[in-house]
Parts: C-alpha cells; sequence; structure tokens
C-alpha cells in the first residue's frame, strides 16, 4: 500500500510538472512592455522609411517631368522662330517675285503699292529655284533643333531622375 501512495504522489508530482512546464511556456509567449516599445520604435522608423522613400520617389518624378517640359518648351521656342523665319522669307520671295511689297491682312499676303526694285526683283524661274533652296534649309533647321531635342531628352533619361520617368504610371 505504502508502494501505492508512493506511485500516486509520484503522478501527482508528475502532473504538477507539466502544469508548470505549460505555464512557463505561456510565461515566455506573453508579449511583454520592451517588446511592444521596440515593435512601437520599429513601426515609427519604418513609417518614417516609407515617407523618405515616397517624398525621394516625387522628388524625381517631379523633377524629370519638369526638366522635360523644359526642354519641350526650348524645343516649341526654336520651332517658333523658325517657323517666324519661314514666314518672312516667303513673303520676301514673293515680294521680290511680284515687285510690290505685302503686308498681311486676315492672314493673307496683300501687295501694297510700295515696289520694290528691279535689281531685287525675281523672275519665276528664279523665285521657284530660290523657293527650293529656302525651303531645303528651313527643313534642315527644324532637323538640327529635332536632333537637339532628341540629344538633351537623351541626357535627361540617363540622368538619375530620368530612371524615375516610368513610376508616375503608378500613381
Amino acid at each position: 500500500m505504502a508502494e501505492t501512495k508512493k506511485g500516486k504522489g509520484a503522478a501527482a508530482e508528475e502532473n504538477k510538472g507539466q502544469g508548470s512546464v505549460a505555464a512557463e511556456i505561456i510565461s515566455q509567449n506573453l508579449i511583454g512592455d520592451k517588446a511592444v516599445e521596440a515593435a512601437m520604435k520599429e513601426i515609427a522608423e519604418e513609417k518614417d522609411e516609407r515617407k523618405k522613400r515616397d517624398a525621394k520617389r516625387a522628388l524625381c518624378i517631379a523633377t524629370y517631368f519638369n526638366r522635360k517640359t523644359r526642354l519641350q518648351l526650348q524645343q516649341r521656342r526654336r520651332e517658333d522662330d523658325i517657323t517666324k523665319e519661314k514666314l518672312d522669307g516667303s513673303k520676301s520671295l514673293l515680294e521680290r517675285l511680284i515687285g510690290l511689297k505685302c503686308e498681311i491682312k486676315d492672314g493673307i499676303l496683300v501687295p501694297t503699292k510700295e515696289k520694290i526694285p528691279d535689281g531685287e526683283r525675281l523672275t519665276p524661274t528664279q523665285f521657284e529655284s530660290e523657293t527650293r533652296k529656302f525651303n531645303e534649309e528651313i527643313d534642315k533647321k527644324f532637323r538640327e533643333s529635332n536632333h537637339k531635342y532628341t540629344e538633351e531628352v537623351n541626357e535627361l533619361r540617363n540622368s538619375y531622375e530620368g530612371e524615375w520617368r516610368y513610376c508616375l504610371s503608378e500613381w
């Protein structure tokens, strides 16, 4: 009988030991104050990093598009200057052909009574030849302007900000 009591006591003690192991495991799994503080600090740091990444991204995208827009504006201004030159040149050639100065009324060249000296006048054959040369020069200026714009945009695309040009589609 003493052995039976002894056996029951050992089993009870063994059960008591298992309960304390489970309690120990549970107490180790509880989230402590230090862990909560560390997690809150890490979350704040991650939020700051995200804000920093977002700001960097926005700055680079805005810088890229601002610079590209300014390059486009410069390109348009160059084209405007070339177009004005073409308008003036074609007017001058027409004046030299007809022998009279012209003015623009309602978008149309209208001859005035002011005459062009005979030494500056053109024959129809000379007019065609001069017009062809003039148009070739103008076309060359447009090509040069387009080439310059292409080079400038390629430089921009190869810049640090240029790497961000595709990110706008994600916003």
